[in-house]
């Protein structure tokens, strides 16, 4: 045995006996930094370049302010798949979130305006769920299509949160509706075809977002349904697409996005994408063999500096921490924490 293996054997045990997830030691994967990150504008600055080039962050997640558009709203293509190259160059993964309706960050008059996901099944029936399917499918390809154009490989949708009537889940339209079959369905469709595209797609929110009215962004909320309703209800939402993609697709082909949502039933300390019981649960219940992201550990329903948060995410067992914001002072502590944090737990550092 070589003697520098001894390290990453004795860092396996760890995960096996609870650390964080197994996935980030992939071996084209070891050698990048767990943590996506935002980037300022529609190029790379010089210090974002020296950024990349130091830690090698597994991603970076682009938004508006990484699309330069012409008076007429065209994007600028080229410089878009130039940004994207350039990312690359570090990282194997370039995020975004498209999910149709009033999230797709990847807009303009020369881009595919998708419908929100709620369109689908509006007035669904028997006679036309063929119909239903078959236009979400076409749905999905003409995103891929301009995200493959744009150089783009992670789609953070689609959204598998089942609604209630009842509850003014600050989802909306974004998901898929209340009927549980239904959802499960779409979201297959989404997933199978954006793999066949060459899409990863990120389901969200696990394990499931629709049972509180409150927005992530601005508090915590907390979901006190009992275990057995959480797992009739939003918890078999993600059980039943995983199980069911876990025999379709690879499962490099999608990962999961935790919510920022304390389930009382299960961990009444800590939000799911901080709660190692929650992670277990998607792990060792739900089946999922995949990567684990946060949801951007920015929202203000997470707690402490944001290199504790990053941290504490890690310890709970997600794979990668996703970070929206572009201020570079911020990313560079967050980068220098986990890359202590993992060096503290034995899987070196750069």
């Amino acid at each position: 045995m070589q003697k520098n293996m001894l390290p990453l054997i004795l860092f396996r045990i760890f995960l096996a006996l609870g650390g964080f997830s197994i996935d980030i030691l992939g071996s084209n994967e070891a050698q990048y930094l767990p943590v996506i990150f935002a980037v300022k504008g529609p190029e790379l600055s010089p210090e974002e370049v020296a950024f990349f080039e130091k830690y090698r962050p597994a991603g970076a997640i682009l938004s508006t302010w990484n699309i330069e558009r012409d008076a007429q709203g065209n994007i600028n293509w080229g410089k878009l798949q130039k940004l994207c190259s350039d990312i690359r160059l570090y990282s194997p993964y370039i995020l975004v979130d498209q999910e149709g309706g009033r999230v797709q960050h990847l807009s303009g008059t020369n881009a595919y305006r998708a419908p929100a996901p709620r369109t689908f099944t509006e007035g669904i029936s028997g006679k036309n769920f063929g119909e239903k399917c078959e236009t979400l499918r076409q749905n999905v390809q003409a995103i891929d299509s301009d995200l493959r154009r744009a150089g783009i490989n992670v789609n953070c949708a689609p959204v598998c949160d089942l609604l209630f009537d009842g509850i003014p889940s600050f989802i909306g339209d974004r998901g898929f509706g209340t009927d549980p079959e239904v959802v499960e369905h779409f979201v297959e469709i989404w997933v199978k075809q954006a793999a066949q595209d060459g899409i990863i797609s990120v389901l969200k929110h696990c394990p499931g977002h629709g049972s509180t009215a409150m927005d992530t962004h601005l508090n915590l909320p907390t979901v006190s349904k009992s275990l057995a309703d959480l797992e009739q209800s939003d918890f078999k939402i993600f059980r039943t697409v995983i199980g069911a993609l876990r025999g379709g697709i690879s499962g490099d082909d999608f990962w999961v996005m935790t919510a920022h949502i304390v389930y009382s039933a299960i961990d009444a300390e800590h939000c799911a994408t901080q709660s190692p019981a929650v992670i277990r649960m998607i792990r060792e219940e739900f089946g999922f063999r995949g990567k684990i992201i946060t949801d951007c550990i920015c929202m203000k329903a997470l707690r402490g500096e944001w290199w504790e948060r990053a941290v504490a995410s890690l310890g709970a067992g997600c794979d990668y921490i996703l970070c929206c914001s572009a201020d570079l002072k911020k990313k560079e502590e967050i980068a220098e924490r986990v890359r202590g944090y993992l060096a503290a737990k034995g899987f070196g550092g750069k």
